[in-house]
């Protein structure tokens, strides 16, 4: 009796952590849609999530064709998406923001490296940065001067995370040309 409640305990102990439900519905929708803007859309037509009134925020001199924004609450979390899609010169972006509560940044950056597969490109302060493609449907780190290449390739993913008055911000723009 003794080794099982051992055993058990023990298995408790070492059982990982249960993934954040904010950065789950960001790899669900987001990443693994691979901002493609449409299956973005089909994923946030799921059972769950109501439609809000998140403001688009899209880059300077894009001009957005198409947006949505959608909310749910799992638990003690809300997680708010906001996604658009548009144009800017002759390249055409897609955002797909995540904002989640009741999750440290700390914990969304180990989530989401974990997803990536790679460390990030860079982490200054509360931010931190990945730039990648995707080839056979694995990511791989991008730098410059193969921006260009990934782009009019399979996509050139900016991917970060940051807080944002106290939640965790997972934010992921696709590059295409």
């Amino acid at each position: 009796m003794k080794l099982i409640l051992i055993s058990a305990a023990l298995a408790a102990f070492a059982a990982p952590a249960a993934a954040s439900p904010g950065v789950d519905a960001f790899k669900t929708v987001c990443g693994e849609t691979h901002g493609d803007f449409t299956a973005v859309k089909a994923a946030l037509a799921a059972p769950g999530w109501t439609a809000t009134e998140a403001a688009q925020n899209p880059l300077p001199g894009v001009t957005p064709s198409e947006g949505i924004a959608r909310r749910r609450v799992v638990g003690d979390s809300e997680i708010t998406i906001n996604a658009w899609t548009g144009l800017k010169g002759n390249y055409h972006l897609t955002a797909c923001t995540v904002k989640v509560t009741k999750i440290t940044v700390d914990a969304a950056v180990k989530e989401t490296q974990a997803w990536v597969g790679f460390a990030p490109e860079t982490a200054t302060g509360d931010k931190t940065t990945w730039r990648y493609g995707e080839a056979g449907g694995s990511r791989a780190a991008v730098q410059q001067p193969a921006y260009e290449t990934a782009a009019g390739g399979s996509g050139l993913f900016f991917l970060n995370v940051f807080a944002d008055n106290g939640a965790a911000v997972i934010d992921l723009l696709k590059i295409k040309s």
